[in-house]
């Protein structure tokens, strides 16, 4: 056997107590019927055993008492045989403590190297806590019992006895993991800071043993966003199905703000690739809206669907980050508008005359104001606009809702004004130089 595998096996307690009767001389009696029959009959067995040579190791002491005591204490004994341990940084505690015989039986076992127990990893939990192994999800090296991978038994240079340093060391195994960080544009800062951060090297109490599941895990540091998610009316369900926060962000590397996967439209037309039921009724499928539509309204032409909704979650229906009515007709007031005033001025519905705010006008008569300004049934602005994108100009709508009809608007661009004769009114005409239709 191979004495620099066999590593330090002092026998502080190996047959000092051991008693026979009979004939005193250990070399011919130790391991008879009458003493230690089963010596020598294990799969792995000590040199000295197998040569069925005691006395490398004890003394008889005295001969009429039939005692053994070992020849030296602690690991002087084993390193009569096997080279000292190196000086480390770290030592393991039975190796620090001279404690060989805590982990290696000094006669004979059923593992190489003569550990103790079934297995390595039972050997191990003898002394370190075995409900690491129950966790909802295990490491594999830690489910295989090859504790060994990631740990050196005896001495180390780094802490925990760990075979390599940090992220390195989980490189030996996820080497695509060092490939996608070295060429990535961004890396999440745990994933910089070290793998631990957010994965537990044993086992997790949440998926990919992670201390806790997505998004509890996510929120540990992201605190604000947590503050946010507690106050909000209604929250976005990707962060509930499938990989919640993964839905959208990497966790580990990325090439584009904020972790995201892809671009954000690209993202939203993921899932919204389909009509989707939701509290506030049956939300269209987007994508197929804008692959028809010729005019995008100017946050979808940017590609920025959080320009007008909070992709996390929000006080307001359809997660919009700020009021709009949800009404099609309502009394006005400023604030309700609050989501288009982002952009667009308020004075656009305010001023009941203008001839510079807007060129839906009849000479000076403003229509916006007309149309949306008043104390009781005041059209939304979704009454003539797609809040997306349409087939018209101004993503004018083609139709308007009106109870389970549909009405169409028909409304005409001319090149001072224009016409529309939709189902809410008689046809019109306006054009900017002067007024078409007086007040009647």
């Amino acid at each position: 056997m191979n004495a620099r595998i066999l590593v330090t096996l002092p026998v502080l307690t190996m047959l000092a107590l051991a008693q026979a009767t009979g004939q005193q001389n250990p070399n011919e009696s130790c391991v008879t019927a009458k003493c230690h029959a089963t010596f020598g009959k294990a799969e792995f067995v000590h040199g000295p055993v197998a040569a069925n040579d005691c006395t490398p190791c004890h003394q008889l002491l005295p001969k009429e008492t039939h005692k053994f005591a070992p020849l030296k204490k602690a690991v002087e004994l084993c390193i009569q045989c096997h080279e000292p341990m190196k000086k480390q940084a770290v030592l393991h505690k039975p190796v620090a403590e001279g404690k060989c015989t805590g982990c290696h039986n000094p006669h004979q076992a059923s593992q190489q190297y003569m550990l103790r127990g079934g297995t390595t990893a039972e050997m191990c939990f003898g002394c370190h806590n075995k409900e690491m192994v129950k966790k909802k999800s295990a490491h594999m090296p830690v489910a295989e019992g090859e504790c060994l991978t990631c740990h050196t038994p005896h001495t180390g240079d780094k802490p925990k006895l760990l075979v390599q340093s940090g992220n390195d060391l989980c490189f030996e195994c996820h080497a695509n993991m060092k490939e996608d960080i070295a060429s990535a544009k961004r890396v999440h800062k745990p994933v910089a800071e070290g793998c631990v951060k957010c994965h537990n090297p044993h086992g997790g109490d949440g998926q990919s043993l992670l201390g806790q599941d997505v998004p509890d895990q996510c929120l540990t540091c992201h605190k604000e966003m947590r503050e946010q998610l507690a106050k909000v009316i209604i929250k976005h369900e990707a962060l509930d199905i499938d990989k919640k926060c993964m839905n959208c962000h990497s966790p580990h590397t990325a090439n584009l703000d904020k972790q995201l996967k892809e671009d954000p439209m690209t993202l939203c037309l993921s899932c919204h690739n389909q009509p989707m039921a939701s509290p506030s009724g049956t939300l269209a499928n987007m994508k197929g809206v804008f692959e028809k539509s010729k005019d995008w309204h100017g946050p979808i032409r940017e590609k920025d669907c959080s320009g007008c909704h909070d992709v996390h979650g929000a006080a307001n229906f359809r997660i919009l980050r700020f009021n709009y009515p949800r009404e099609f007709y309502t009394s006005f007031s400023q604030d309700q508008y609050e989501l288009c005033f982002a952009c667009h001025q308020p004075t656009l519905v305010q001023d009941a005359s203008t001839t510079t705010l807007t060129n839906f006008r009849d000479g000076d008569r403003n229509l916006h104001y007309l149309h949306v300004n008043k104390r009781v049934k005041g059209r939304t602005c979704r009454s003539c606009h797609e809040t997306h994108a349409s087939q018209k100009e101004k993503h004018i709508r083609e139709s308007v809702p009106f109870g389970q009809w549909s009405l169409p608007i028909r409304f005409e661009k001319k090149l001072d004004g224009g016409k529309c004769s939709p189902g809410c009114h008689a046809p019109k005409d306006y054009t900017n130089a002067s007024a078409a239709n007086k007040k009647k």
